[in-house]
């Protein structure tokens, strides 16, 4: 286990708030044989007073109003024997020990929601150093627990291990007296308040176990205060307070350890135990989110969705589970991303960021913009925009998700062919993915760095790194049978029970269901069939259209460019016509004209001014870069260099570009000549084809 991050610290307390809250406001119901304490009057008329004093809880603009009044629980006097007589003026020992320890969580529960964990830790360390009588002998381990809480959030993780190992050593000092007594007489010392009271020894033995799993880089210890918790439930039957979140974090300890078939008992057991009056209650959604992620390394897809619903579907009006259901709505794209279903699992993403908008939680909004950026690579056609989005996470994913960072960012460089930059991310995603116990994604990660190496032919680094990629290969190969083992085992249970139910029920009712059932499945297989196939064939339809007519757009505007320039060419013709006959007359009569002047004015004509718009409209919709291009060769070219060079891009010779420009054949090679000098083209070189060069869509 490792440290984890500041986010999922405030997630681990949330429960406490919840269960305090929820609990809190009278004495939890114990079945077994433990016995109901007796109650003084003088209890509960601070009962009464302390119920009043926690209303503020339940609103967080009131939270620091209950705080006094918490305190002053710890100055009502209660008896430090318990088998001295009841004083009416005195709380009895049990008494005392049920309120103390309630005012210690409401505490805990006040500076949690404040956020105030330096205030809340300075608070319970005065209380601590008060030396109350009664609060040390009996409520010493709440506190301690109570402080650890307050330390986990601060970083100061080596202090909260000790005043969690200093708790713990109270409840196994309890354990060795509680051990030689019968059950009547142990629910007996309970109940008059020698031991601890099962609903205060369960929820303390919770609270540490949370705690531990923040703190400790081990899960031994979190392991050993959850299995208490659970020893409690057996011994005396008290399975509330934080009895479904503990059994829900122990199966995730069970499931990181491989221990998949305890790791999925103990999650059912979990989603089993939550009172049905509280739909809110967070132990069987964090058992569900690890159902998902077992039955996902199973490979079990629809069980792992069917549990992951259990948290997408929860109640809408409880904001507390928002960062809960958006965490399940990731959880829910892996699965659907291992099943090919790609656009769904960016759908899933997209209602996880609506869930982290409304949290305002940046931490799993990154983690979101991370699994999404590695799905769209996954798509040939995407990887583009997910190296985009890799790059502007760069230096923004925390160090928990680091790992995952390199590995998709790593897998993402390979696939595009940009080996040498995917192998320093790759080198790191094996240690990182080593550290934090991802042994599979350890091992993809290893695999395309060979190929990495292999591609860029670094091979003596490939020569050092294949004992370590072959030790991964056999650590997952080993996995691999695990968890085939561990799918099997489930699988067999699975088909057992659906054996133990077909046995109650008729063989003909059970044919006719079968029957039934195999009809509408294959009628809704040919529907689904037939809808596909009729979508495929009108998409390639429209797609036919559409190509079709702009085919035909093309060809229209082809023609239109064609007919500008016979046209051109005519009129150059007719007006060559009339300065012959022109010619002709001035030779034949005495007054005389400029005739060059008269062909240079017609020249002008030729080209409207419409009809040259036209002409380069027409041009730009065959050639939509062409004038672009050659602009930016060379930005000084004039309009009537841009018209040459684009009666030269339509293949035009020397005869009918000077018919279309009205200019003679030396004049087109004093104008191609200028041209070649402003473009730079090389001397030798065709400049008509250096200009098409130019002006074409580079490949």
């Amino acid at each position: 286990m490792h440290k984890i991050p500041q986010p999922i610290l405030l997630l681990l307390l949330l429960p406490l708030c919840l269960i305090a809250c929820h609990t809190g406001n009278g004495s939890a119901t114990v079945t077994g044989n433990a016995a109901a304490p007796l109650r003084s009057s003088r209890y509960h008329a601070d009962s009464l007073r302390f119920l009043a004093a926690t209303e503020p809880l339940y609103d967080q603009r009131r939270e620091r109003e209950t705080i006094p009044y918490l305190d002053s629980i710890f100055l009502l006097p209660a008896s430090l024997n318990p088998d001295a007589p009841q004083h009416s003026d005195t709380l009895s020992t049990a008494e005392g020990r049920l309120l103390y320890n309630r005012a210690l969580r409401y505490l805990m529960v006040s500076y949690n929601l404040l956020i105030d964990f330096e205030g809340g830790y300075r608070h319970l360390d005065s209380l601590q150093r008060l030396h109350l009588p009664f609060l040390e002998r009996y409520c010493l381990r709440g506190l301690l627990t109570a402080k650890a809480q307050m330390l986990m959030p601060l970083d100061r993780h080596a202090e909260a291990l000790q005043c969690l190992d200093q708790a713990m050593k109270l409840a196994q000092t309890e354990d060795s007296i509680a051990a030689p007594l019968p059950s009547g007489l142990l629910a007996r010392a309970q109940a008059t308040g020698r031991l601890e009271c099962p609903e205060n020894d369960s929820y303390w033995s919770a609270a540490a176990g949370i705690t531990y799993m923040g703190v400790d880089s081990a899960s031994t210890r979190a392991e050993q205060a959850f299995l208490r918790v659970i020893d409690i439930a057996r011994r005396t039957g008290f399975r509330g307070g934080l009895y479904p979140h503990a059994i829900a974090r122990l199966a995730d300890i069970y499931l990181h350890q491989g221990k998949y078939e305890q790791s999925i008992a103990f999650c059912r057991q979990a989603i089993a135990s939550t009172p049905s009056d509280k739909p809110d209650e967070q132990g069987q959604y964090i058992a569900a989110e690890n159902l998902t992620e077992a039955y996902r390394r199973l490979g079990l897809y629809d069980e792992a969705l069917r549990y992951c619903a259990i948290v997408t579907d929860a109640p809408k009006d409880f904001e507390i589970l928002n960062n809960l259901r958006g965490r399940s709505y990731i959880n829910k794209a892996a699965v659907l991303a291992e099943m090919n279903r790609s656009a769904d699992a960016l759908v899933a993403l997209q209602q996880a960021d609506s869930c982290f908008n409304r949290t305002g939680n940046d931490y799993y909004k990154l983690q979101a913009a991370l699994e999404r950026a590695h799905l769209l690579t996954l798509q040939p056609d995407s990887l583009e925009a997910g190296l985009r989005i890799f790059t502007t996470l760069e230096g923004q994913i925390p160090a928990h998700r680091q790992a995952f960072y390199l590995y998709y960012y790593g897998s993402a460089c390979a696939q595009a062919g940009q080996y040498s930059r995917a192998i320093p991310l790759l080198e790191s995603a094996v240690t990182e993915s080593e550290n934090i116990s991802e042994r599979l994604m350890a091992h993809q990660a290893a695999r395309l760095l060979t190929e990495c190496y292999r591609h860029t032919g670094r091979l003596a680094l490939l020569a050092d790194f294949l004992p370590r990629y072959q030790a991964l290969s056999d650590s997952i190969a080993s996995d691999a049978k695990i968890r085939q083992l561990a799918a099997a085992n489930i699988r067999f249970e699975t088909e057992k029970k659906e054996q133990e139910n077909r046995a109650l029920t008729a063989e003909v009712a059970l044919k006719d269901s079968r029957l039934r059932t195999t009809l509408l499945v294959g009628t809704l297989c040919l529907l689904l069939a037939a809808g596909i196939i009729i979508w495929v064939v009108m998409r390639h339809r429209a797609i036919r259209i559409r190509q079709e007519a702009a085919a035909t757009l093309l060809r229209e505007q082809e023609a239109q460019l064609h007919s500008l320039i016979r046209d051109r060419q005519q009129l150059n013709d007719r007006n060559l016509d009339l300065v012959r006959q022109l010619s002709d007359i001035q030779a034949t009569h005495e007054n005389t004209c400029n005739l060059d002047s008269i062909m240079e004015s017609l020249q002008q004509s030729l080209f409207s001014k419409e009809d040259a718009e036209r002409f380069r409209q027409n041009f730009s919709a065959v050639y939509p870069t062409a004038l672009n291009r050659l602009r930016s060769r060379c930005p000084d070219l004039t309009y009537s260099d841009e018209l040459f060079c684009m009666l030269a891009m339509l293949q035009l010779d020397n005869f009918e570009m000077a018919r279309t420009l009205g200019i003679s054949k030396s004049s087109v090679s004093k104008t191609r000549y200028r041209i070649r000098i402003k473009l730079g083209l090389p001397e030798g070189a065709d400049a008509d084809t250096e200009i098409r060069k130019v002006m074409s869509v580079k490949e």
